[in-house]
């Protein structure tokens, strides 16, 4: 009797003594905290550990302290990012295609590509759901938008 009165004393004890060792810390970060949309539709992360999030605000950086918001210059939504190994973010959003890179003063700025793409198709451009990088090319998947 004794012995079961023990291991009821010494339960708590027991399992507040878990091992966590080797379980990752998460944190949860609100919009308060990154300072952009609620939304965000794809993530990659480069080879330096930096975190970039396609954002309904633009692309987001995060590099473990820090969140940085880096708007399209038409202003909407970045639905699709991907990384190559020249370190440019590739970004697709609401009739935009291009790409960040970092400037002279290490701040990401963006090259648009849409004047690649011939005068006659882009009526047609719309969302960039999808970005891949493949044996040096780079691949898109856009909505195309029908006018009635």
């Amino acid at each position: 009797m004794r012995l079961i009165i023990l291991f009821f004393l010494f339960l708590p004890i027991i399992a507040e003594a878990q091992n966590t060792i080797g379980l990752p810390d998460i944190a949860n970060y609100s919009k308060q905290d990154y300072k952009a949309g609620l939304q965000s539709w794809d993530i990659k992360q480069d080879n330096n550990g930096i975190i970039y999030l396609a954002n309904n605000e633009g692309l987001l950086s995060f590099d473990g302290k820090y969140w940085n918001l880096h708007p399209l210059p038409n202003k909407t939504i970045v639905r699709s990012i991907e990384i190559t190994p020249d370190n440019r973010i590739y970004a697709g959003g609401q009739d935009e295609l291009g790409y960040f890179s970092p400037a002279a003063n290490g701040t990401l700025s963006f090259t648009s590509l849409i004047n690649s793409i011939p005068e006659r198709d882009r009526w047609s451009f719309g969302d960039v759901w999808d970005i891949c990088y493949y044996k040096k090319d780079i691949f898109s998947v856009a909505q195309i938008k029908f006018l009635s």
